[in-house]
């Protein structure tokens, strides 16, 4: 099976640059790569052995479609969070560790860049990179 590409566009974020920064950053280590905002997402990049791990393109299609649906509440979380935590500043991403990798959500208002990494990979270099890359549009 090959790895899935596809053109970045959907969220006004430089998905491109974003997604060779991250790259570059991971190393090999890079599992996925999608942009996305409240109502739907792109895949920019996932790797073969994701691919490989769900069988098909069409099941990691319909696993992206139940992470989404849960994604897609980062706005409204981050607009929460950053309620509750204003006088230490605003969000910028939400991590998740797992097992054996991590996962990024950088976030803005209403769009996001979703990246999962293998576990060498830690979040502050992927955040730092998509920084790097995106710039604050905060």
């Amino acid at each position: 099976m090959d790895e899935i590409i596809g053109d970045p566009g959907l969220t006004d974020f430089d998905a491109r640059a974003g997604f060779e920064a991250v790259r570059a950053a991971a190393d090999g280590d890079l599992r996925a790569f999608v942009e996305y905002d409240g109502e739907s997402y792109n895949p920019v990049f996932i790797a073969e052995r994701v691919v490989e791990k769900h069988g098909d393109p069409e099941e990691v299609g319909e696993f992206a479609d139940r992470l989404h649906f849960n994604y897609k509440l980062d706005f409204a979380e981050r607009e929460m969070y950053e309620d509750l935590y204003e006088p230490l500043g605003s969000i910028t991403a939400f991590a998740v560790y797992l097992t054996d990798q991590t996962i990024v959500r950088y976030v803005d208002e209403r769009e996001g860049i979703y990246v999962s990494v293998d576990g060498e990979t830690h979040a502050d270099e992927v955040i730092e990179a998509l920084a790097d890359a995106l710039g604050d549009r905060r």
